[in-house]
């Protein structure tokens, strides 16, 4: 894919993908979302200016308009709801093992563990809750590991985590009463599809 693109056209597509990364990683991490709601707002704003597809376009003018009007406290709820809360309906889960073997910290969270051992990434559990396998963390490694050009890493651990970021698309896409998330997942599923068309 790269070949045919410019030294400049090579930099700002990866100048891209970081941000889509960093924007899905600081709507994913329960801890990051109120110092995230205005940067997320302005990643929108610059992803809004050449978006992937239609319905990606649409989704993202959603979540632009729910944080300009109402900052983030919608958006936390939501994810109260859907990821956190044991009560209402069944919890989405947030874990490659959830997707992988039905679990939480199964053989996924080794594997992920693993393939950490190749970069100087290591969790702040100071600040982040969850263990390696979390979705929301995978997207803030992957963005880091394409800021570092670690490409043989990040297509590993893309490969690896992408059936599980599908699998979640469609848990969202099962709940009705997603609005938010929802709208984030078809971001996500557009963005999933561009990136297995650049690792293939």
């Amino acid at each position: 894919m790269l070949d045919n693109l410019s030294e400049q056209e090579q930099l700002n597509l990866k100048n891209a993908r970081v941000l889509y990364y960093d924007f899905f990683n600081g709507l994913l991490v329960f801890e990051m979302l109120e110092e995230r709601a205005g940067i997320a707002k302005e990643q929108l704003e610059i992803l809004l200016n050449a978006p992937l597809n239609q319905e990606a376009e649409g989704s993202m003018l959603l979540l632009k308009q729910e944080l300009e009007d109402n900052g983030i406290q919608n958006i936390k709820e939501e994810f109260s709801r859907l990821f956190a809360l044991p009560f209402g309906g069944k919890q989405v889960g947030m874990h490659l093992s959830h997707y992988y073997e039905n679990c939480i910290g199964g053989q996924s969270l080794l594997k992920i563990r693993a393939l950490m051992k190749g970069s100087d990434v290591r969790v702040n559990t100071e600040n982040f809750k969850e263990t390696e396998e979390h979705l929301g963390f995978l997207c803030g490694f992957m963005r880091y590991l394409i800021e570092k050009e670690n490409v043989e890493l990040a297509k590993e651990v893309f490969l690896f985590s992408q059936k599980a970021f599908l699998g979640w698309v469609d848990e969202l896409k099962a709940r009705s009463d997603a609005k938010f998330y929802l709208a984030l997942a078809l971001i996500v599923e557009s963005f999933m599809k561009f990136e297995m068309e650049f690792y293939s």
